[in-house]
């Protein structure tokens, strides 16, 4: 009991103490530099003590957001990595550096830490994004985006990096894969985003996307295949948002990047998406699931009639199929998966759980915290996918 009393007082002043320290700071450019290594200091610090909860802490005191999670199941363990950066940093997404969790049942999560942070190179120097997972023959494989610090924070480009524990990452120093600009290149920014943001992160104006990899491997071919979200080479200057894709005979790589996988249009030119994020295939039912995800505000005004009947939300997900990699994907005949319209969620990816149920995931863009239990399960309907959410 004693000892119970004295690691609860120990929390409350610690705790205090990292709130204080947060609010004496005035936000200015240079404090608010200082203030978020300090937030990445105590995140890289937080699974080496065991007297007081860092992270907890840093979450109850609103002084962090999460979003963007991507889950592997390893045997019995279910691996979680996210996205993370500070509370009092405006846009969020203008920083961000990768976290992990892990869990036996996906109720209780154990948190692991710091495992991808900007690097000291140019191309990964400002900002983490989201990726996938992937393990082969002992070793893990982290596919990660990232992108340079402001005025080139739209330049993204997608990394590796590898681990025999999935804990300790080795970053490769040069990029995975960057735009090639035969088939790849950027979007109009401007009525998108405002003026004020495109004048601090990226001037030009061009958003050159090339961020959320997913890795999966072909059954047919036993080439690994990389989709990512992308701008299309061709197409409407403002929405070419389309699903690119590289592939490799190795899963180290090099991998050649090929014609997009998917750019959904109309007349084969007028774009229906700004920003395609998360994508991610699954093969069921002896067909390719492509699933992705998107900002309402960023879908074509003049496409937007069509999704009405479907009571379009931020949290719908997109779905395409094919019977193969080399055909053409196109709509299902509900362009939506039912019931994602209704689960808050934004990024949502599907995952099997060890009884080989599919289960969907993602994070709450009201209050940046991440759905990763049972709550949402998914099943085939006459080869449609639906998410069921309890009213």
């Amino acid at each position: 009991m004693y000892n119970l009393m004295f690691s609860n007082v120990v929390q409350r002043i610690k705790e205090r103490v990292i709130r204080n320290i947060f609010d004496i700071i005035s936000f200015n450019s240079a404090t608010l530099i200082f203030a978020e290594k300090f937030l990445y200091f105590l995140l890289g610090l937080a699974p080496h003590l065991r007297v007081i909860d860092i992270y907890w802490i840093l979450r109850e005191l609103r002084l962090v957001r999460i979003w963007d999670p991507w889950i592997l199941r390893n045997g019995n363990e279910y691996k979680v990595f996210f996205l993370a950066g500070p509370e009092f940093k405006s846009p969020f997404w203008s920083s961000g550096l990768i976290l992990s969790a892990s869990s036996s049942d996906l109720k209780r999560w154990s948190f692991q830490g710091v495992a991808l942070s900007p690097s000291q190179y140019q191309w990964s120097n400002g900002r983490m994004l989201a990726g996938s997972c992937y393990k082969e023959n002992g070793h893990f494989y982290l596919f990660y985006s990232t992108s340079p610090k402001p005025p080139d924070m739209f330049s993204e480009a997608i990394g590796i990096a590898v681990s025999k524990d999935c804990s300790n990452w080795q970053k490769s120093p040069l990029p995975l894969l960057v735009p090639d600009y035969k088939y790849y290149g950027a979007s109009e920014a401007s009525s998108i985003f405002p003026s004020e943001q495109i004048n601090k992160f990226f001037p030009d104006g061009l958003h050159k996307q090339f961020r959320d990899p997913y890795i999966f491997k072909c059954h047919l071919t036993e080439q690994y295949c990389l989709i990512f979200s992308a701008s299309y080479e061709n197409g409407h200057p403002v929405r070419r948002a389309c699903v690119g894709i590289a592939v490799s005979q190795d899963i180290k790589g090099p991998y050649t990047l090929i014609k997009p996988l998917l750019y959904p249009s109309v007349d084969g030119y007028k774009g229906i998406f700004y920003e395609i994020e998360r994508p991610q295939i699954i093969f069921e039912h002896g067909k390719y699931y492509l699933l992705f995800s998107s900002w309402v505000h960023g879908v074509n005004p003049d496409y937007l009639d069509n999704y009405k009947k479907f009571d379009l939300s931020d949290s719908s997900v997109y779905c395409y199929v094919s019977t193969s990699l080399e055909e053409p994907f196109v709509p299902l005949e509900i362009p939506i998966i039912p019931g994602s319209e209704k689960t808050g969620l934004y990024g949502t990816n599907f995952f099997q759980d060890e009884k080989g149920g599919w289960l969907a995931y993602g994070w709450y863009t009201k209050n940046y915290t991440l759905e990763l239990s049972c709550k949402f399960p998914v099943i085939w309907d006459n080869e449609i996918p639906k998410i069921l959410v309890c009213q």
